[in-house]
């Protein structure tokens, strides 16, 4: 039994931080929360307005209007992935928003992050240029975290069945 996670970030730099996460259950249950930049004491002020207009689509303005504090996401986050053996993420950047959002939140996750490619070598003997294939080919990432999370479970279940 395993989950997905996914982030959406301010922009991919050391500066930048997680803006939104997702993730997709077994069940089919994919849920996502936008995260305020101003409810951490960390410096999250970096925003890369080319990130916004091409990749995410979403305001520093509405994350600070419609997102969760930083501490109600990693609470969630651990009620919800700290009951599987194993949460996968598409990403190493991933890790690094995961690690982000919870030194912000001074928490520790109930889970472990590992990085999909990782696992499909070590249990099916699949590189990562499988998955990314395969990612290519079968969907449309669209940059919204939750829907993101549920299309990488449909490929890692397409690879698993497959080899």
């Amino acid at each position: 039994m395993w989950a997905i996670v996914d982030f959406e970030a301010s922009g991919l730099s050391e500066h930048s931080y997680p803006i939104e996460v997702g993730y997709s259950l077994p069940d089919g249950t994919s849920n996502s929360m936008l995260i305020n930049p101003l409810s951490t004491s960390d410096n999250w002020t970096h925003w890369d307005q080319q990130a916004q207009l091409d990749i995410h689509k979403l305001t520093r303005q509405t994350l600070e209007q419609e997102g969760m504090q930083v501490v109600d996401v990693c609470q969630h986050l651990n009620t919800v992935l700290g009951q599987y053996e194993l949460v996968l993420c598409d990403s190493e950047w991933d890790l690094f928003w995961l690690g982000r959002l919870y030194h912000a939140a001074h928490m520790r996750p109930s889970f472990v992050l590992t990085e999909v490619s990782h696992w499909l070598k070590n249990k099916n003997g699949l590189e990562r240029g499988h998955f990314k294939l395969a990612l290519d080919s079968l969907c449309e990432m669209k940059h919204q975290a939750g829907y993101d999370a549920k299309q990488i479970r449909l490929v890692i279940d397409t690879l698993v069945k497959s080899s």
